[in-house]
């Protein structure tokens, strides 16, 4: 049985009488949705209004073949009411993100009332205008909030994984976790109900699954902003994880394992916890990036003046900020690629000196058919410093880019060996050899990108802290003798690799909610004898941007980045879950 308060909630109808709220709710009859069904569509006839009960829906529009979030809206909201006062077809979609019970109420009945109740058009009218003075919101967005399914396998893996969450979540806000279907809830089409009033006094709500088709399991994943599923065997046939769902691997899978289970789950993100030991920490990272608080660090081109990086690095490890997210181009990624595996900046201090400072990987010339250098040396390095690590091990997400000569177009690395996905993004044209790849010939992706904030911001929400160490020529008088300070080939072949996106660059840098410039003019492109210097410049850097207030920006933009919700970052595909939703007035 439904009673007026579920009107009396509503924004728009809510400032009606009690008895004319009765009259609605007579004329209304229940509806449900399971989680990710549609109630209706845009451009669908807007026959009829809706008021949301329980559960919560989203609101979008679809735009040049993408879904736009444009509000989440809870228990009280009023859905569609506009369409039936102007006629119009639906100017939005609304999807289930949870099992959510509605009033729907007819068009035609809705204007009958109109016609005959004049109370009702001025409540509407004095509901619609407080509705412009508050800037034109359809219906006030509630409080961020996150359900977050952990499908395992029963087992002690399953377990340390739940319990590692668990403790991870409670760090970040108030939470609560259901192993299963609790005791006091019999009636599995109360469910949503439950889980509703869990919400509304939490911030996060944690629900554990099997990976096998249960109501229990098919329930929880429904019911997800973010499934993280633990990747520790064979996926069953019968899984019903939904694509897009995180993979979570204990020990570091082997490549074929990892992309079996991509094949079918088609993941979001996946999360890497190599050792027992380091589970603790893992779960807090995962947590950090399903709630959009994780901190990225995008590292730029600059030949010797990115061993800036590790001076940043240095100071960074020091305050105790941890990253969570690398991403790098030429240079930038090769210090990224050191980072990402865990190293300390000492460790990578050493490793620059013995490799590239005394080495000198690039002095292998030779006649120049493809390139000044064959590139054996830099690719002998890589592997000496790499191994056989691919992208996809690394406990800590990496991106490297490079640029592809047959389709002139970015290519962004998000798989493939270490030493080869860097190498390829070090390879300066004319100086080193393309890098074929499949279909590809990759050259240094500072030719289109060498300060790549954007795919870091494309790709998860949260903060990100850039460090850019690559600027340009500053005037020459070469009248008054300036032809002493001309660049050499080598610096000339790097310098015309980024000026192509010298633009992009410009843009990118607004991206960044903290962007670091190390002093390195000074410091000659291929001058990696000076690399103490570029440490030593990196960390004054890091220390002017603490004292300029690093930790308190990086700490606004990830409230910030949290305060939109993680459900945001759910990509819903417009036809993913069929058509609207068929409704029964039986169902309650």
């Amino acid at each position: 049985m439904h009673d007026a308060s579920a009107l009396g909630s509503a924004p728009l109808l809510g400032l009606l009488s009690p008895q004319l709220q009765e009259q609605l709710l007579a004329a209304a009859r229940p509806v449900r949705l399971h989680a990710q069904e549609w109630l209706f569509r845009e451009g669908d006839p807007g026959d009829c209004l809706y008021v949301l009960e329980s559960g919560r829906v989203r609101v979008v529009v679809e735009r040049d073949d993408e879904l736009r979030v444009l509000t989440t809206l809870g228990p009280g909201a009023a859905l569609g009411e506009l369409a039936v006062l102007t006629g119009a077809p639906r100017s939005a979609s609304v999807v289930a993100l949870r099992d959510s019970d509605l009033l729907e109420i007819d068009g035609a009945r809705f204007e009958e009332l109109l016609h005959q109740e004049p109370e009702l058009g001025a409540g509407l009218a004095r509901a619609l205008a407080d509705r412009l003075q508050r800037g034109g919101t359809l219906e006030p967005t509630e409080a961020p909030v996150a359900v977050v399914a952990v499908a395992t396998s029963p087992g002690d893996a399953g377990d340390r994984l739940w319990n590692a969450l668990q403790e991870a979540f409670g760090e970040l806000g108030s939470t609560t976790s259901l192993s299963g279907q609790p005791v006091d809830w019999p009636d599995p089409f109360l469910w949503g109900r439950g889980l509703g009033d869990l919400e509304r006094s939490h911030a996060f709500v944690l629900l554990r699954a099997g990976l096998e088709d249960t109501a229990w399991s098919s329930f929880a994943l429904r019911q997800a902003d973010r499934v993280l599923a633990l990747a520790d065997g064979t996926l069953p046939p019968t899984s019903s994880l939904p694509a897009g769902s995180d993979l979570v691997f204990l020990g570091t899978p082997a490549v074929a394992a990892v992309a079996a289970w991509a094949e079918r789950v088609s993941p979001r993100a996946q999360h890497v916890v190599p050792t027992e030991a380091e589970l603790a920490e893992a779960a807090h990272r995962i947590a950090r990036r399903l709630t959009g608080r994780s901190l990225g660090l995008v590292l730029s081109g600059g030949g010797a003046r990115a061993f800036a990086h590790i001076g940043v690095l240095d100071v960074l490890s020091r305050e105790g900020i941890v990253v969570d997210r690398f991403g790098g181009c030429s240079m930038g990624a090769f210090v990224g690629a050191m980072a990402a595996l865990g190293w300390e900046p000492e460790a990578m201090v050493d490793a620059s000196n013995a490799e590239i400072a005394r080495r000198a990987p690039f002095g292998d010339y030779t006649f120049p058919r493809h390139a000044l250098i064959r590139a054996r040396r830099a690719a002998a390095m890589l592997k000496r410093l790499f191994g056989d690590t691919a992208l996809e091990q690394l406990a800590r997400p990496l991106y490297t880019v490079s640029a592809d000569l047959l389709s002139s177009r970015m290519i962004v690395h998000r798989t493939g060996e270490l030493w080869e996905v860097v190498g390829a993004s070090m390879a300066i044209p004319g100086l080193a050899p393309p890098v074929p790849r499949r279909a590809e010939l990759l050259v240094d992706g500072g030719i289109l990108n060498n300060l790549p904030i954007d795919v870091m911001v494309e790709g998860e929400k949260g903060p990100v802290l850039a460090v850019d160490v690559m600027r340009r020529l500053e005037s020459v008088d070469l009248e008054s003798g300036g032809d002493a300070l001309m660049p050499t080939i080598l610096e000339t072949l790097s310098r015309a690799t980024v000026l192509g996106s010298v633009g992009r660059a410009e843009a990118n840098r607004k991206l960044a909610d903290v962007l670091v410039t190390p002093d390195v003019q000074d410091i000659p492109l291929r001058g990696f004898r000076h690399l103490s210097r570029a440490v030593d410049a990196g960390r004054r850097a890091a220390e002017e941007a603490l004292a300029d207030g690093l930790v308190e920006r990086l700490e606004r933009a990830r409230q910030a980045t949290y305060a939109r919700t993680i459900r945001e970052a759910v990509e819903l595909e417009p036809t993913a879950h069929g058509a609207a939703a068929t409704t029964s007035p039986s169902a309650s």
